[in-house]
Formats: structure tokens, C-alpha cells, sequence
């Protein structure tokens, strides 16, 4: 049995839709909230109600189960709702309760830059979690994905609604010259299945990107011809963008600029290009030839 954690976010959909196409037997667990979610026809998955801060709900959704696949996460803090408490201490949470049910697989999805001393809170709980998870006793893989991006991502479906949105111009935080190696989810869900049948990964911690680099003015730029639009950049700086997002945090639901999304637009999130074909066996999909959804999304 497999435990996915944060089944259904953007990337846990696409990874239990492969799991349920190879008959694995699955199980996700997700917020009460979204404990009613229905999935596509011919997804059968069992479902727990619970989350990474409720211990109890934990061992009920690891009964029987052996390899646990851990993507929830949080991005923006709201409340009680922290880096800390959720990505830090809720990991802690899973590898104690996965301990004592005797799971013994774990494969984590972290962050480029994830680092325990990082002057960021959201790398700085990354890199807490990934360091709990190594020394946990688990048979771990961690990957590192830069830039995730497919239909519903946080990146580039907000880039085409400002670009949609917005006359003339387009606001690029910074200078625009940070760097990714965005990864198409597909090929992202396709590594981490690829892990629970691998022996060799276990123990071992991959920083994963796609086939080529693009700053953030590449990807505006990607992006704006895939809808054939034109638009003038215009640079934000840092400060003036922390603070609009921390305006957006303030009165959106689901603002379109986050303060943790400047700071990692100010990180670069590269690696050796060859990583994906050279651990995972597969070359990953290009930029350009994969972000078709976005003209599907504006129909």
C-alpha cells in the first residue's frame, strides 16, 4: 500500500492518476476540506480525512502501508499555518507515525536551496524537513525539482492571466536574470514513480530541471508568444514587490504574488542538464513544446 500526502495538490493529482493506471494499490490523505474530492473516472483511490499536524489521522491513514510518497506542503502562511509547523514539524509528525506502523519508504518532493540555515523560512523548512527525513531511519529519496510548471501550476498559468490581464506591460520582479530549469509536472510524477521501483535511489537526494536554462524574463517571454500576445517588461524591485504581495496576501484568497514566491524568484534553481535522462532513464519534456495548456486554458 501507498500513502500519498498532499494527494491532491498540483502535483500529488498527476502522481496518483500513474499510480491508479499501474493498479497500485493507493491511498491519499487529504485536508477535510477536500475530503469530498472526486476523481477522474477510472481513479479509484481510498481516501483518509486528516492532515500532517493530526498524529491520530496519521496512523489510521498508514495502517497496512509500506511506502509513503510525501508531497504536502505550504506555500503561503496563514495563521497557525507556518513553514514550521507545516513543513518542518508535519514532516516529523509522518516519519514518527510511519515508524510506528512500520512503513519503511519514504520519497519526499523538497526544494532547490532547501537549507536548515537559509535566511528564507519556506528553504530554511525544507531543509529542516529533508535533514528529519535522512536521519529518520526511513529508506528515503528526496528530489529537488526546479520550476514545476503544466495546466493549474502557481507559475506560468499566473503569468498568462497578467499577461491576459493586463494592457501593454508585464511586472517582472527583479532584474528578470534569476535562473530555472522548469520541469513539465508529467515528467516530474513519471521520476517519482520511476523511485518506488528503482532500489538504487534510496539513500540519495536528486536535484532535477528540464532539458534547458531560462531566466524569468525567458519564460515571460515563452509564455507571451505561446498566446501571442506582446507586452513591455517592467522591473519591480525586491522591496516594492514584498511588499505588494504582502498587500495581495492580505485581502485575496489566492493572491497572484506571494512574499515567498519573490524570494525564490530572486534564487536561482539549476543543475546538471542531463539529470533526469542520466538517474531517471527518459529525457524530460522542453519548455516551449510543453506549455500548449495555456492556449487550451484561454478557450
Amino acid at each position: 500500500m501507498i500513502l500519498v500526502t498532499g494527494a491532491n495538490g498540483f502535483v500529488g493529482q498527476r502522481v496518483v492518476a500513474r499510480l491508479a493506471a499501474a493498479q497500485c494499490a493507493v491511498r491519499c490523505l487529504v485536508r477535510p476540506a477536500y475530503k469530498e474530492r472526486q476523481w477522474p473516472p477510472g481513479i479509484r483511490v481510498h481516501m483518509v480525512a486528516g492532515d500532517l499536524a493530526d498524529i491520530p489521522a496519521l496512523r489510521v491513514a498508514l495502517q497496512d502501508v509500506d511506502t509513503i510518497i510525501h508531497l504536502a506542503g505550504l506555500w503561503t502562511e496563514s495563521g497557525a499555518r507556518t513553514f514550521e509547523a507545516v513543513n518542518y514539524r508535519g514532516t516529523l509528525n509522518l516519519i514518527e507515525a510511519a515508524l510506528e506502523v512500520g512503513a519503511c519508504r519514504i520519497v519526499c518532493l523538497s526544494y532547490p536551496a532547501a537549507d536548515r540555515n537559509s535566511a528564507f523560512t519556506f528553504l530554511r523548512s525544507k531543509g529542516l524537513a529533508e535533514e528529519a527525513i535522512k536521519s529518520s531511519g526511513l529508506d528515503y529519496t528526496i528530489l529537488r525539482p526546479s520550476l514545476v510548471y503544466g495546466a493549474g501550476d502557481r507559475w506560468t498559468t499566473k503569468i498568462a492571466l497578467v499577461l491576459k490581464s493586463i494592457p501593454f506591460v508585464f511586472p517582472v520582479v527583479g532584474d528578470g536574470q534569476t535562473r530555472f530549469q522548469p520541469l513539465w509536472v508529467e515528467d516530474l510524477a513519471a521520476c517519482i514513480e520511476r523511485c518506488l521501483t528503482d532500489p538504487k535511489t534510496i539513500g540519495h537526494t536528486f536535484a532535477l530541471g528540464g532539458p534547458g536554462y531560462l531566466t524569468i524574463n525567458d519564460i515571460v517571454d515563452v509564455v507571451a508568444q505561446t498566446l501571442r500576445v506582446h507586452r513591455r517588461k517592467v522591473f519591480v524591485r525586491m522591496p516594492l514587490a514584498r511588499t505588494v504581495a504582502s498587500w495581495m496576501e492580505g485581502v485575496m484568497p489566492q493572491p497572484l504574488l506571494t512574499r515567498t514566491i519573490v524570494d525564490l524568484l530572486g534564487v536561482d534553481t539549476t543543475t546538471e542538464l542531463g539529470a533526469v535522462l542520466r538517474y531517471f532513464g527518459f529525457q524530460p519534456a522542453r519548455f516551449v513544446e510543453a506549455v500548449g495548456y495555456l492556449c487550451e486554458s484561454r478557450r
